[in-house]
């Protein structure tokens, strides 16, 4: 955890120096908005807190790491997901 904010605090240092504020917020603000029939992220964030939920109860946890893997696996097969965005990336079309 403490890596994480660690990295966040770093990344708004970086955008504050180089003065790119505007677009960082831009940037978060399209990535937590539903786009045509495609929900937003923040279904994933609730699937993945629900299974870690589960997964504290000790007979449940082959179960929740199952889950969890099963969402990770749809979060990059997902229509428009990590290689799509990839391709994309390397084709330069970002």
């Amino acid at each position: 955890m403490p890596l994480i904010v660690i990295f966040i605090g770093v990344l708004l240092v970086a955008s504050g120096i180089n003065n790119k504020i505007p677009e960082l917020t831009g940037l978060l603000k399209e990535d937590f908005k539903p786009s045509g029939s495609q929900p937003g992220f923040q279904v994933w964030i609730l699937a993945i807190v629900i299974v870690g939920a589960i997964g504290y109860v000790r007979a449940f946890k082959p179960v929740a790491n199952a889950f969890l893997v099963l969402i990770v696996v749809g979060m990059l097969l997902s229509n428009g997901g990590f290689f799509a965005k990839f391709n994309d990336a390397i084709e330069g079309k970002v």
